[in-house]
């Protein structure tokens, strides 16, 4: 398992990687309620340009969450990186949080997802807690 933090005005946000045999399990929490906002799975295809990979991905929201926003971003990153199915699971609330207050959390997890992916490209690292 891989846990990665970012302190983002004061507010926590925290990243858990975990293998789970070949795929990997995403969770995206933090602020003053961490909580199951929105699911998405996505599998690693092939891109239908012929270029890459890509992925089918499919979302579970909680009524009335946007978590999901950053679910979809983490797990198709995730897993095109990975070439790993990949289930993330996000929940960030904060009480009170401006227009301004949400983008910069968005812009945070843009720099935790940044260094997740970095630490993926090294698959070894990844999986070798497993065996």
């Amino acid at each position: 398992m891989i846990t990665l933090k970012k302190v983002v005005d004061q507010i926590s946000i925290q990243c858990d990687v975990i293998p789970m045999g070949e795929d990997l399990t995403v969770l995206l929490y933090g602020g003053d309620l961490p909580h199951i906002g929105s699911t998405v799975l996505s599998i690693p295809r092939a891109s239908l340009t012929g270029d890459g990979l890509s992925t089918t991905s499919s979302v579970l929201n909680c009524l009335g969450h946007k978590d999901d926003v950053l679910a979809r971003l983490f797990a198709e990153k995730i897993a095109v990186r990975s070439n790993h199915t990949t289930v993330c699971i996000c929940g960030i609330h904060v009480d009170g949080l401006s227009s301004d207050g949400i983008k910069a959390i968005y812009d945070g997890c843009l720099l935790l997802l940044d260094e997740v992916l970095t630490v993926i490209g090294n698959e070894n690292l990844l999986f070798s807690s497993q065996k």
